[in-house]
């Protein structure tokens, strides 16, 4: 997202009004934005807590067009939480406002050294829970790199053909 891009949406209605109110859609529950401000895991979102009341949530913004990367995010977050494996943010709401694509996720505060051994736990639990196919039904990104997510029967040849290989082929 460029540097310096304002926050009005259309309508003269800021996207922040129109957050509150898909929050609140969403949830079920009154959301009242109290402030928002950037914090770090965006390479190629600005991400941003947004903090109110009742809760605080995630916001990644990207621009206009973005929507289905945002969309299988949230349907990839889904279904890692089936699993059961590692703790995930919950997709709250995603949608397009004026110029801007967005998703925003629970927020969850990942701070602190247990959490940084909790997550390596819940990480090689999730490694353990496998599929009779690798794969998925829709491709998704990586940033802003295409997943390319075709069913295969075989791991390896999976991993040579839709991840590695395709990895190598964008580099070539």
């Amino acid at each position: 997202m460029a540097a310096g891009m304002g926050y009005k949406g259309k309508n003269s209605m800021d996207i922040w009004k129109h957050l509150e109110s898909e929050i609140t859609a969403a949830t079920g529950r009154p959301f009242v934005l109290r402030k928002h401000h950037g914090v770090a895991g965006g390479g190629i979102n600005q991400t941003r807590k947004l903090e109110g009341e009742p809760e605080s949530f995630f916001l990644k913004l990207n621009q206009r067009g973005m929507l289905d990367m945002f969309a299988a995010e949230a349907e990839g977050l889904n279904e890692l939480s089936k699993a059961e494996a590692i703790r995930v943010p919950r997709p709250i709401c995603w949608g397009e406002y004026g110029e801007y694509s967005y998703i925003v996720l629970e927020h969850l505060n990942l701070a602190g050294r247990e959490g940084t051994r909790r997550f390596g736990r819940q990480l090689a639990k999730l490694h353990g829970y496998t599929s009779e196919q690798c794969g998925w039904h829709r491709d998704n990104t990586i940033g802003l790199t295409p997943q390319i997510n075709t069913w295969n029967d075989d791991w390896i040849d999976f991993w040579r053909q839709r991840r590695l290989g395709f990895q190598l082929n964008l580099a070539q």
